[in-house]
């Protein structure tokens, strides 16, 4: 049945790639299968298609009956998400109760309708109908636009001043996902609940990225967060796996809390801009101890294997992925799934297995993710354990 579904997707692909008189303008940016949940809880499987003039959704539930849900070409789009059905929130009701179900699209065209206007990194925004942000050949947009499939219009919109890499949608939150960092929306009101800082993305792919969202957890690529060793933390939550090289001693976990405080810092004055972290960063980094103690100028215990679309990459903790609590923000688990920067993190349907991928794209890995046994949450430490289930290796040559 998958396959068949598989093959009905791509079958229309090409129809209508082949069939169009203006493939330069129709072009397809991005596809992708997802559930649209439609009334009493029943769910059809759809095509989100992304054209440099709009977009298209079909109902491809039935291979032998494939039918067009929607088609707007009023700006270039470069990647879909389909929101889910919202669970209650502590900030209040629903408030697109009777705009639902909704479409997520990332763009920088303009756009008809209302239209709802939110700059989630606060001033500072161009002001234009809409832009994309250049990153190398290709063109990453700036603006996410939410679009009801029941009123056939533009209900709300969130502009940035750099360029979202990907979009993740769970009853609770919508992640947005930019190149240091993930903006999580609150799914209900579509207000900015919090962000977490993150480590730079080095292959940029509309669409995709180090960024994986379950029902209830959140994983994504970071520097590690340091445990303080308050004897509460069983020490199996602590065990790394045979690929990960333990952490540095002496004043490692001092720089570790300096980095951290700098991110907390920097995260609570984003009107800052870049500037101002990297600043905050640097005061940090020229004060980590040496192994006496001492404080010592540069960057001693810190290593970094250059410098990416400005944002300095440690390498020391490459590969480093870290789980946190959608609701609570306590950190789950966090280990270092491989030696080189993480380039896609997936859950499964359950929430409990993760599957990552490095940007040499030569081995995947299967993690199962385990909350505590006795339920208790800590802010301070990991709140579960994990395990290695599966390596799988594709090849030695690198793909993405």
């Amino acid at each position: 049945a998958a396959s068949t579904l598989r093959s009905a997707g791509a079958s229309l692909v090409n129809s209508i790639a082949s069939h169009d008189e203006d493939a330069g303008r129709d072009q397809v940016q991005w596809a992708g299968f997802d559930k649209l949940e439609c009334g009493g809880d029943v769910l059809r499987q759809v095509l989100l298609l992304a054209y440099r003039s709009g977009f298209q959704v079909w109902d491809v539930e039935q291979a032998d009956d494939v039918r067009q849900i929607e088609s707007r070409h009023d700006g270039a789009v470069s990647f879909i998400q389909l929101l889910k059905k919202p669970i209650a929130s502590k900030r209040g009701e629903d408030r697109f109760v009777d705009a639902r179900p909704l479409l997520a699209l990332a763009g920088g065209g303009t756009s008809t309708g209302s239209a709802n206007g939110h700059d989630a990194n606060g001033p500072g925004f161009n002001g234009t109908n809409g832009t994309y942000h250049n990153s190398g050949s290709e063109k990453l947009p700036t603006i996410v636009r939410f679009y009801s499939l029941k009123d056939h219009g533009y209900v709300h919109s969130m502009k940035f001043r750099s360029a979202v890499y990907s979009i993740r949608c769970s009853p609770r939150v919508v992640a947005v996902s930019q190149a240091t960092q993930i903006h999580c929306f609150d799914a209900a009101t579509l207000e900015l609940d919090y962000t977490l800082l993150t480590s730079p993305i080095l292959s940029p792919i509309s669409g995709y990225g180090p960024l994986g969202l379950g029902p209830r957890w959140i994983a994504y690529s970071g520097s590690p967060v340091p445990v303080p060793n308050t004897g509460r933390v069983s020490p199996q939550l602590l065990s790394l796996s045979p690929i990960v090289p333990p952490p540095g001693s002496n004043g490692s976990v001092v720089a570790y809390y300096a980095k951290e405080s700098s991110k907390q810092l920097a995260a609570g004055i984003v009107t800052l801009g870049d500037v101002g972290y990297k600043k905050l960063s640097r005061y940090y980094s020229d004060m980590i101890p040496n192994g006496n103690g001492n404080i010592k100028q540069g960057n001693a215990g810190f290593k970094a294997n250059g410098v990416t679309n400005g944002h300095t990459i440690d390498s020391e903790y490459a590969g480093t992925v870290i789980v946190r609590d959608i609701v609570s923000k306590a950190m789950i688990v966090q280990f270092r799934a491989h030696t080189s920067p993480i380039s896609a993190l997936c859950f499964d349907p359950s929430g409990t297995l993760l599957v990552t991928a490095s940007i040499h794209g030569r081995n995947i890995n299967v993690f199962r993710i385990m909350p505590s046994v006795d339920g208790s949450a800590s802010e301070d430490g990991p709140n579960g354990a994990y395990v290695h289930l599966f390596k799988l290796q594709r090849g030695i040559t690198n793909a993405v």
